[in-house]
């Protein structure tokens, strides 16, 4: 008897995740680091000028409509040579489609 009961509750706990809506992927590290890459030609500080060393996300937030992804970019300033370490985030609104970024682009949701 005990057995059925709990075979019972594992059953419709099964079924109701199962029924569960999918929540969307965030956007990925690779999607914040072509950010910075379209920020960067944006304001005219083309890579002449800096090179991307590093990308990293360390940290995401999820509010409604949108995801913000903090990430930790270490860059180079080729007439100096002076590395830096800049931390922030990028605010991604979500649509139908995919994520837009700060750069104003979109990055489908991944799979």
């Amino acid at each position: 008897m005990k057995f059925s009961v709990i075979a019972a509750i594992l059953l419709l706990l099964l079924s109701f995740s199962a029924c569960q809506k999918q929540g969307v992927p965030p956007p990925t590290e690779k999607d914040g680091e072509q950010v910075w890459h379209n920020l960067f030609g944006q304001n005219g500080a083309d890579h002449h000028r800096v090179e991307l060393l590093s990308f990293k996300v360390v940290n995401g937030h999820r509010d409604q409509d949108h995801y913000l992804l903090y990430f930790e970019a270490q860059q180079k300033w080729l007439s100096t040579g002076q590395v830096e370490t800049k931390k922030s985030y990028y605010d991604f609104r979500k649509t139908d489609k995919g994520w837009i970024g700060p750069d104003e682009h979109l990055y489908p949701f991944s799979s």
